[in-house]
This record gives C-alpha cells, sequence and structure tokens, in this order.
C-alpha cells in the first residue's frame, strides 16, 4: 500500500502545476487530504480512478478532525480531482474514514469505468442506499444520472400494491459493480423490509445512454438471485 501510495503521489506531483495549489493533495498515511482549515478534504484510497486522476472524498464545515475525534453532522462526499483539489461534484452520501476512524453503519462504494471517464457512487446508510447515480467527467463538467430512481420504482412495480412502502432499496456492497466504457452497468440489488428476515435479492443491467448534452438511464434487464 505505501508503495503504492508513493507512486501515485509522485504522478500527483507531475501532474500538479509549478506554483502550489491551496487545495493541492498531498499523502497522509494511506490516504491523501487536499486542502486546509475549514475546506479541507480527505479521499477514501479505494475509490481512487483507474487513471489516478480523481477520487472520492469527504469533508465537514469544521474541517478535518483530529486524533481519534469524530467529524460533526454535516459530513459531504465529494468527486474531486487529485491534482488540486478541485470538487468536480457534490455527492448523496455522508460516509467519513479519519483514517482512525470510520462511520458506522454508513458505506461508500465507487465503481469506475476502465477509461476513467465515468464513475457510479453508491452511498448506504443503516437501514437504505440513499444515493446511487452514474457521473461522466469532461474536463471540469459532470454530468449525472440518478440510478435510484430508476432502479427502487422498477422493483417496486412488481410488488403488490399494499405492501410496497414496506420496503427498502440496498444496492449491495458485497457483490462487484461492473461498468464498461459504454455504459453498461451490472450489480446487485435487494428489496427488503428493515428488521426483519423479508428480502428479495435481485441482479440488473442498466445502460447508460449518451444524448446530446443529456445522457439517461435505461434498465435491460432485472433478474432474481438466490437470497443468502
Amino acid at each position: 500500500m505505501r508503495t503504492a501510495l508513493l507512486s501515485l503521489f509522485t504522478a500527483l506531483t507531475l501532474l500538479a502545476p509549478l506554483s502550489a495549489h491551496a487545495d493541492a493533495c498531498v499523502a497522509d498515511g494511506d490516504s491523501f487530504v487536499c486542502g486546509e482549515g475549514k475546506g479541507a478534504m480527505r479521499v477514501f484510497a479505494d475509490t481512487i480512478s483507474p487513471n489516478k486522476q480523481y477520487a472520492l472524498a469527504w469533508r465537514s464545515s469544521e474541517g478535518l478532525p483530529n486524533g481519534n475525534d469524530m467529524p460533526g453532522d454535516d459530513v459531504e462526499n465529494l468527486l474531486i480531482r487529485l491534482s488540486d483539489g478541485k470538487v468536480l461534484a457534490k455527492l448523496g452520501g455522508q460516509y467519513w474514514d479519519t483514517g482512525r476512524l470510520r462511520a458506522n453503519r454508513y458505506d461508500l462504494i465507487a465503481a469506475w469505468s476502465p477509461d476513467s471517464r465515468a464513475v457510479i457512487d453508491v452511498a448506504s446508510s443503516r437501514w437504505d442506499t440513499d444515493a446511487f447515480a452514474w457521473h461522466r467527467i469532461d474536463g471540469a463538467a459532470i454530468e449525472t444520472v440518478d440510478l435510484k430512481t430508476l432502479v427502487f420504482p422498477s422493483l417496486k412495480g412488481n410488488l403488490p400494491a399494499g405492501k410496497r412502502a414496506n420496503y427498502a432499496l440496498r444496492v449491495s456492497e458485497d457483490v462487484a459493480i461492473t461498468l464498461d466504457n459504454r455504459g453498461h452497468a451490472r450489480f446487485s440489488a435487494s428489496l427488503y423490509v428493515p428488521k426483519s428476515d423479508t428480502s428479495l435479492d435481485y441482479v440488473l443491467r442498466v445502460d447508460i445512454i449518451a444524448g446530446k448534452g443529456k445522457s439517461t438511464a435505461r434498465l435491460v434487464s432485472i433478474q432474481r438471485a438466490k437470497s443468502n
């Protein structure tokens, strides 16, 4: 991990402008910290893009905590550019990891396309997947398609009308999400009733269709999977 981090830090140094940037990312343990003071952000090391230029990170209005302190309740998850710490998009999650402590009962997943031009982020809390979206990076511009508003109603539509409100959506953290360069995504998700053993598991495929200035998502297939 430390060898890989050193190589990434060297790459970022070469990408950065000759003059120091106020939000430049610097190595910190097994991750990076970008910026200073109340604007500082900490990178999630396992969300760095294949080309090492982008990553998901978090920040709070009071800055990053010290030692074993925890952040406040206003944590933001972000998509950033590593060469200069520029925030490209605010995401829907509230996950955090200080390097010593991490958020309890929260999760965050990043699934990148091999060319690093697109990423799917999944942010979940104790009972729900709170945010599930696809993002395409075009320089400093970001295009986002909300996948939760596509997937959740489609799955609930197969349930009896009187029971739909009881179910929550959970995109699986245990099965890898795949996303190719053409926008084909495959993932596993469950409809389940919180605090119960009732769970309906699925394998799904979604295609992102590029348009002029606006992309859309199409649900291609839904297959029932065996429950664990």
